[in-house]
């Protein structure tokens, strides 16, 4: 049995098997989805790339790993010989491993260039010329630009697209293909006719109405701790709105994903022709979700459910078809893979092994779906929070003793937080329960109280 282990970055859960966004086209995503299992409550241990592709391929939790955000270099926390990549442990279990596209960060080729025995590591970005206004202006960064492609020439998606294609061959067998996506990554720069699927007007996110990103607006936001509120960037919203192109913006967002999906469908064509659609396992998964205004949030970097929501869908021999309900993590990947293809790894796992689920089998979770952020901060500084999400909660606690929880069934846009205004004690008491839970999960990794004000 082959594997295709594809990863579609910053992919938040506006795809059509989730339900999202009303307007999006993903129709490689939904063919996937019918094929095999889809998991409709699938979290990131992290809401940035670095920690959380990190978390994933080890299999450890980000007070593990000790990687926090995208500034620190998560190599050198691991030490080689220390331990196993996911993909060191295909190699060790007799997998060929062959990758194209972004599956680490930073080193692209990861933990250890041995992993893998051929990878196409070119994910430069080329230099466009810029596109829209507001980054013209600006006001907004040059990684924030978006906008039709004005060169339309293929860029390294594309390229590393038709390299993995040109790898999967019929016949082959033992095989672990890594393949990753940078888009629906900033900038989002696609090709015209991506753009042109998205005319007139787009809907506002999911939930949020027609949001207003002026200045002393608190209307979404009102009801946040004074830490949470740091999460907070409103000036990308002002600034879009100021120079007319908070519509583009969103869908310059729907564009790429649907450039994203079509890449995707291309590889699974392959399979399809090369007869190995049969023979291959298809794990695909998104390293964390996107806001688009949600609580007038932008990018990631936020313990709230758009951000950390993620796609994660499982398909080929042996595989149920149906949908998975149970919460589960990104940390599941390693230990369920390992499960599925009698591989062993190196060191202790914190996920849990989902693939009795994916047998058809019942499951329930035993441990709790852990999340972590802080402004940019870790254990050590004391700004760090935690994020906890059961079947039909999420609780969240910061790091000075801030917290929100919300109702996923009846709130699943988290637009009231139970906590703000003074909790009876049912959910003082369900609060209490969570806080119990995410505490004996993270040891003494819980947040210091913060010093004495004078």
């Amino acid at each position: 049995m082959n594997i295709l282990f594809a990863s579609i970055e910053d992919l938040n859960d506006w795809i059509e098997p989730l339900g999202g966004h009303p307007q999006v086209r993903t129709p490689n995503l939904s063919r996937l989805a019918k094929m095999g299992m889809l998991f409709r409550n699938a979290y990131a241990p992290v809401p940035a790339c670095s920690p959380s592709r990190t978390a994933a391929l080890f299999g450890q939790n980000p007070w593990e790993t000790g990687v926090y955000s995208n500034t620190e270099k998560w190599h050198y926390h691991y030490p080689k010989g220390q331990r196993l990549s996911l993909v060191g442990a295909m190699k060790n279990a007799g997998y060929t491993t062959v990758g194209a596209g972004k599956i680490f960060h930073l080193d692209v080729k990861g933990y250890d260039p041995a992993d893998w025995d051929d990878y196409k590591s070119d994910i430069r970005h080329r230099k466009y010329p810029i596109v829209s206004k507001v980054v013209a202006a600006g006001k907004l960064g040059r990684l924030t630009d978006f906008g039709p492609d004005p060169e339309d020439r293929a860029d390294f998606d594309a390229v590393n697209t038709d390299w993995i294609c040109d790898r999967i061959q019929p016949g082959l067998d033992n095989q672990f293909w890594g393949y990753g996506l940078y888009r629906p990554h900033l900038p989002f720069i696609v090709p015209k006719e991506y753009f042109d699927m998205y005319p007139g007007e787009i809907a506002p996110p999911p939930g949020l109405g027609q949001p207003s990103f002026r200045p002393g607006n608190s209307k979404l936001i009102d009801d946040l701790p004074e830490e949470a509120q740091k999460f907070i960037g409103r000036w990308t919203g002002w600034a879009l709105h100021k120079f007319g192109e908070y519509n583009d913006f969103l869908r310059a967002y729907l564009a790429s994903i649907t450039y994203a999906d079509t890449l995707l469908g291309k590889v699974l064509d392959r399979l399809e022709e090369t007869g190995q659609i049969d023979n291959t396992l298809i794990v695909l998964w998104s390293d964390h979700g996107w806001q688009l205004g949600e609580k007038l949030t932008f990018r990631k970097f936020s313990l709230w459910e758009r951000a950390l929501r993620v796609p994660l869908m499982v398909a080929g021999p042996g595989i149920a078809q149906g949908d998975c309900q149970e919460p589960v993590s990104l940390l599941d990947l390693y230990p369920t893979l390992m499960s599925l293809t009698g591989a062993r790894p190196a060191h202790r796992l914190d996920g849990e092994d989902f693939s009795p689920v994916l047998r058809g089998d019942h499951w329930e979770r035993k441990k709790p779906v852990v999340s972590v952020w802080g402004t940019w901060g870790s254990p050590e500084d004391g700004r760090i929070a935690f994020s906890l999400r059961s079947k039909t909660h999420r609780y969240t606690l910061y790091w000075n003793g801030g917290e929100e929880m919300y109702d996923s069934e009846a709130d699943p846009f988290e637009h009231v937080n139970l906590l703000a205004h003074g909790a009876g004690d049912n959910l003082r008491g369900l609060a209490d329960h969570y806080q119990s839970v995410m505490n004996a999960a993270i040891g003494d990794i819980v947040p210091p109280a913060p010093e004495p004000q004078t």
